[in-house]
């Protein structure tokens, strides 16, 4: 237990869910800093009000910043706290009322992954791959784009620091922004308690034919680049298998992507409990994550505290922790046969 407990105020526009991605990373940290006696409060997706618009970057630009503000000044109207620590850049009109009201406590930014880099990597891939970047025509997504983009001027302009998860990250940021280095901290994300504390599995080469990937099927995290490393690895090797875990509502798509040949050979799966994960991740020997662009890249982390291989594409986290051939391989993503 620390002398000084700080009065700590977490701020995420997510739903509070402990199996989840980056309100995962939330949800453990604010529990490690009760675990060693910091009080924390939290202010999730739920708190901060009724959603008004679906789409996803006029929320990000015209709704979630002033429902962070608004949340945040109303909890600093009846406590008072040592730090306030938001995620995302949206949160930056908070930032912004918080130092221009005098508040004397620390103001943090937490980023689950730069937009800024993304907006450099993304556009090529689309592209590259004949994909519509959007509905909308070009020049409107591209002028969202920079509007979000001066958020981050503001980020920088008003928090007292910025936490981002990979190497990959700070450097975006400091070549973008100009900012101070000493602002800028990666703080590598981890994997809950029980993913260290059970016992693992000895590979063996039957894991090493069971195939693995688990994460979402935004573009971002190149599900086409999957599709095709699975149609070649599984269409030369008869006895391979492939588990596809993410989100339910995508399987149908996902599995128009592969050949017929293959496909009674790949099993999906909708999102896992912990428990339910664990045990599939000690059945598996090689982890594939071919993301474009990535962050903290956690699902991979995941994989490596079970004993996996993890193959990934030489981004974000993954570049951070992955050493090659000794835990796994990085590749790049220009061609699926790199990965083979």
């Amino acid at each position: 237990m620390i002398n000084s407990p700080l009065r700590i105020l977490t701020v995420a526009d997510t739903l509070c869910d402990p199996n989840s991605g980056a309100a995962g990373t939330v949800y453990y940290t604010n529990q490690a800093l009760r675990e060693i006696g910091h009080e924390v409060d939290e202010i999730w997706a739920d708190d901060l009000g009724h959603r008004r618009i679906h789409h996803g970057n006029l929320h990000s630009l015209l709704e979630q910043p002033r429902a962070y503000r608004r949340a945040v000044m109303k909890s600093i109207a009846t406590k008072d706290y040592d730090v306030i620590q938001m995620s995302q850049p949206q949160a930056y009109l908070a930032a912004k009322a918080l130092k221009q009201g005098g508040f004397k406590g620390l103001v943090i930014n937490r980023s689950h992954g730069v937009e800024l880099r993304v907006d450099e990597v993304l556009p090529y891939w689309y592209q590259k791959l004949g994909v519509p970047e959007s509905r909308f025509p070009g020049f409107l997504t591209a002028g969202l784009r920079k509007l979000l983009q001066r958020q981050w001027h503001e980020v920088v302009k008003y928090c007292n620091g910025i936490i981002v998860t990979c190497e990959d990250d700070r450097n975006c940021l400091l070549n973008a922004l100009q900012v101070v280095p000493k602002k800028v901290k990666v703080i590598h994300h981890g994997v809950p308690d029980i993913f260290i504390n059970r016992p693992t599995f000895p590979y063996s080469s039957d894991r090493n034919k069971r195939l693995l990937y688990v994460g979402q099927s935004a573009f971002f995290k190149a599900p086409i680049i999957l599709a095709k490393i699975i149609n070649q690895i599984l269409g030369t090797y008869q006895d391979v298998t492939m588990t596809w875990v993410t989100q339910a509502n995508d399987h149908s798509y996902l599995k128009s992507l592969l050949n017929s040949e293959i496909i009674s050979r790949v099993h999906f799966l909708d999102w896992q409990p912990q428990e339910k994960l664990i045990t599939l991740y000690d059945s598996c020997g090689i982890f594939i994550f071919p993301s474009f662009v990535e962050g903290a890249g956690k699902t991979s982390l995941e994989s490596l505290s079970r004993g996996l291989c993890v193959v990934a594409s030489n981004q974000g986290g993954m570049k951070d922790y992955i050493k090659y051939q000794e835990n796994g391989f990085l590749c790049d993503n220009t061609l699926a046969k790199k990965r083979v």
